[in-house]
C-alpha cells in the first residue's frame, strides 16, 4: 500500500558564491506527496529546508491553517531574518511570500493533511511525527557536518540565530528517543 504522505530531502546545500560559515540557511529540494497531490519535488524549486524542518517540527504539536499558522509557508523560499520572541523560548522566521503550503491538523483519528483545493488525507500521528523527525535529523546532520557558523555582528540577528537553534533543539527533544 503507496503511504499517504512522503515527506523526502532530496539536496541540500549552502547557497552558491557565499561563504558556508556565513550563511546561516541551509537550501534543497523536498519531495512533499500528499495523497496523490505532489507539492514539491526536485523540479519545483529549492526551498530554505532549515526554516521548513523548524515549521514542521512545529506541526507535530500544533494545527498549520490559515487562521493559526506556524510560518508563512511549510517549504518557505526564503528564512533569510530569524528574531527572538519576546518573553517566549520561539523564534520569528520571516521570508519572502513564496513557498510551498499545505493545512496539518489533530484530528482524533491522526494528522489530517490538506493540499491547497485537493481533498485531505489522514495518517496517524505516529506516522507523522517520524516522517517530520527523519527531514528534520537530515537538516540538521547536515549542519553538523558543516563548516561552524560565523554569528552575525548585528546583535539582533545573532540572537535569532541561537533562539532559533534553542527552538528547534527543544522541539525535537520533545519527541526524539
Amino acid at each position: 500500500m503507496k503511504k499517504q504522505f512522503e515527506l523526502e530531502l532530496l539536496t541540500i546545500d549552502w547557497l552558491e558564491n557565499t561563504d558556508e560559515k556565513e550563511d546561516l540557511c541551509a537550501h534543497g529540494n523536498v519531495l512533499v506527496r500528499i495523497g496523490s497531490t505532489i507539492l514539491s519535488d526536485s523540479k519545483k524549486g529549492k526551498w530554505t529546508v532549515s526554516a521548513a524542518a523548524l515549521f514542521l517540527l512545529r506541526t507535530i504539536t500544533q494545527n498549520h491553517t490559515v487562521a493559526a499558522s506556524v510560518g508563512d509557508q511549510l517549504l518557505p523560499c526564503c528564512g533569510f531574518t530569524m528574531w527572538p520572541v519576546a518573553e517566549s523560548d520561539d523564534v520569528l522566521v520571516f521570508g519572502c511570500p513564496n513557498g510551498v503550503d499545505w493545512t496539518v491538523e489533530h484530528i482524533p483519528e491522526g494528522v489530517q493533511l490538506t493540499p491547497p483545493g485537493e481533498e485531505s488525507v489522514v495518517v496517524s500521528t505516529v506516522e507523522y511525527q517520524e516522517a517530520v523527525l527523519q527531514f528534520a535529523d537530515k537538516v540538521y546532520a547536515f549542519y553538523q557536518s558543516s563548516e561552524p557558523k560565523l554569528l552575525p555582528t548585528d546583535p539582533n540577528d545573532a540572537a535569532g540565530y541561537v533562539a532559533f537553534w534553542r527552538e528547534w533543539h527543544r522541539r525535537y527533544q520533545q519527541f526524539s528517543l
